[in-house]
This record gives structure tokens, sequence and C-alpha cells, in this order.
């Protein structure tokens, strides 16, 4: 009899991991398609209804006009290109997204500022919900596409929306904030400018001067050696008339589209670059401590803390720690070569690709 109990706590501890590896690989799954949508970076797919003429088939429904048919439903287990989700039931996960990080063009602009539109309990900045329903509790009904037949709690129709999970609840959420999300989404767009950066100066033979703090219009600056992305260059690399940026490569078009992800998601406002010389590409002397030196660093800020303003002039209204080093103000001819790449914290939440 001792054996038999035994066999089924060692049974039970099992189904209980697997379905704890079933919801973080569903939470992974979730953040790497926002990190990797090369149409709106950050964007989460809408949940997937269980319909009787295609129960389970885990496909995201499609956007009833400008939002979501429902921002309840079970997770899109084959359009996020993962094995189905169950819980010991068999029952799909499910799943709620921010309303405020939909894939449509009226959620713009989505970036690591973007208020989700979704709490949890009344912890703000929710970007979505991964829920697995407990056992049936009485006057639950299943096979069914009401929330109310699997899960013990209420989606208000406030704004934001708030998830209030009940007291006799006896399902399992794991949540997924919005600096969990961005923070994914800020390296990958950072690595993304990098490799751009970087595929300009092999094609000509130098970086683009960037839009130091002080340009007005996205003009890059000669002599300038931190700043934004620009919108143009001066001729001949030198003061007065303008030209507009002409990137090298097919994969950086959305630097050059004024209606891309980059524009109007505002990235373009956030994410900054700083070389070691102009002309010389492969001169690296960019430090992080405990590395080797670089000779280009792009860098992007996280959400707004410590009462950052934005849009704004100074770097420390973007940047924390050295990153915010007031010589990257003003034109930033002769900005810090240090910087700091330090794990997210409350405090600092910069995110650098070299």
């Amino acid at each position: 009899m001792a054996y038999a109990q035994g066999s089924a706590n060692q049974a039970r501890l099992e189904s209980t991991r697997a379905q704890q590896a079933a919801m973080a690989l569903a939470r992974e799954a979730l953040i790497a398609r926002a990190a990797n949508d090369t149409n709106r970076p950050g964007s989460l797919p809408c949940p997937a209804q269980w319909k009787p003429t295609t129960p389970g088939d885990g496909r995201a429904d499609l956007l009833a006009g400008q939002h979501c048919p429902s921002l309840i439903g079970r997770l899109p287990w084959s359009t996020l290109d993962i094995p189905q989700p169950v819980d010991d039931n068999q029952n799909t996960l499910w799943y709620v997204i921010a309303p405020g990080l939909r894939d449509h063009q009226s959620a713009h602009p989505i970036n690591s500022d973007s208020a989700t539109g979704l709490s949890l309990n009344g912890k703000g900045d929710i970007a979505a919900l991964i829920i697995r329903p407990g056992a049936p509790l009485p006057g639950q009904k299943r096979p069914s596409n009401n929330p109310a037949d699997y899960l013990e709690a209420s989606l208000s129709q406030n704004n934001p929306r708030d998830f209030k999970t009940a007291p006799e609840s006896n399902d399992s959420i794991l949540s997924i904030t919005r600096g969990s999300l961005m923070a994914a989404v800020e390296l990958r767009i950072a690595h993304k400018l990098r490799d751009c950066l970087s595929a300009y100066a092999r094609q000509t033979g130098r970086y683009p001067w960037p839009a130091p703090l002080s340009s007005n219009f996205g003009e890059g600056r000669s002599g300038s050696r931190f700043g934004r992305v620009p919108l143009s260059q001066p001729a001949n690399d030198g003061e007065g008339e303008h030209q507009p940026m002409a990137w090298t490569s097919a994969s950086c078009n959305f630097l050059a589209e004024p209606n891309s992800w980059w524009y109007e998601g505002k990235w373009s406002d956030s994410v900054f670059y700083q070389f070691g010389d102009a002309l010389e590409p492969e001169q690296a002397s960019l430090q992080i401590p405990g590395q080797p030196a670089r000779p280009l660093l792009v860098i992007a800020a996280g959400a707004r803390i410590n009462g950052q303003q934005r849009p704004g002039k100074d770097v420390a209204d973007y940047l924390e720690g050295r990153n915010a080093a007031p010589s990257r103000n003003g034109d930033a001819e002769m900005p810090d070569n240090t910087f700091d790449a330090r794990q997210r914290r409350p405090d600092h939440n910069d995110q650098i690709a070299h």
C-alpha cells in the first residue's frame, strides 16, 4: 500500500512538473513572438476560441475590426508553433492578452512605455496571462468556450482591464509583465540596429553620423559620436546641406520608411548608438567593464523610470548610471567611452547590443 501511495505521489509530482514546464514554454514562446515580430515588435496574438467545428486547433483568432474577438481564450499554441500545452484533463491552457499589445495598427505606439491596459488583481503593466485551470468545481461544465466553466476569475470591462481571481480558485496563473516582455524586444531591436550600422560601415567604410540630442530634425551631425539614428547626413561629411540617409541593406528599410514599426512604435526616440571613430569603424575603444573593447555599441532605453521625462533633450531622461554621462548631451563630440551593461533592475533598465 505504501508503494502504491508513493507511486501516486510521484505521478502527481511528475504531472505538476510537466504542466509547469508547459506554462514556462508558453511564456517563452509569447515573448519570442513579440521580440521577433517584423511587422509590429512587442505585439501579441489574439487568443484562440474553442469551436465545435475546429475544437482545439490552437490558431489565434483573426481580429474583429481593430480588436481581438475576445481578450480571453485558449493559448494559440499552433500559431506560436509549440506543442499543445494541456492540463491534467487534457484541456488547453487559457490565455489573456493585454488589449494595448494587440497586433493592430490602432494599438500604436507599442514600445517599452506603452500602457498594456491589463492588470492582475490590481497590479498593472501586465502583458499577458497564461492560466492552467484546476479540476472542475461545482457548476462548471466542460468542454465549453465559457471561461467561467474553467476559471474562477473575472475580467473587468474597465480601463485598464483587471483580471481578478477568486479566493476559492484552483487555477495556476503565470503572468508576463510588460518589463519582461519588452526586455526581449528591446534587445532584439538593439541587435537589429547594430547589424544595420555594421553593414553600412562595411559598405561605405564608415559609420553614419548620429543625430545627437541637440538635433532638432533628426539630422546627423559631423563630429558627433553618440545619438539616435539620423534621417539625413551632411553633404560631403561637412556642414550645410544634408542628404537623406541611404541604407545599404534591404533588411534595414524599416529605418527609411516613415510608416514602419520603427517610427510608428516610436522606437526611433529611445534607441541610441555610439562608435569609437566614424571613419575607422574597426577601432575598438568603447568599454564595458570586464569585456573586450568594442567599436560600436547600440543602447535601448527601457521604460521611463526615476522621473524621466520623454521626449527629452537630456540623456538622463532615457539612460541610467554611467550610460547617462552628461558628455552624451548636446553635440556629443567627445562622449564618455565607458558604459554600464548591468542586469535589469528597478533603477537601471538599459539594454546594450555590442
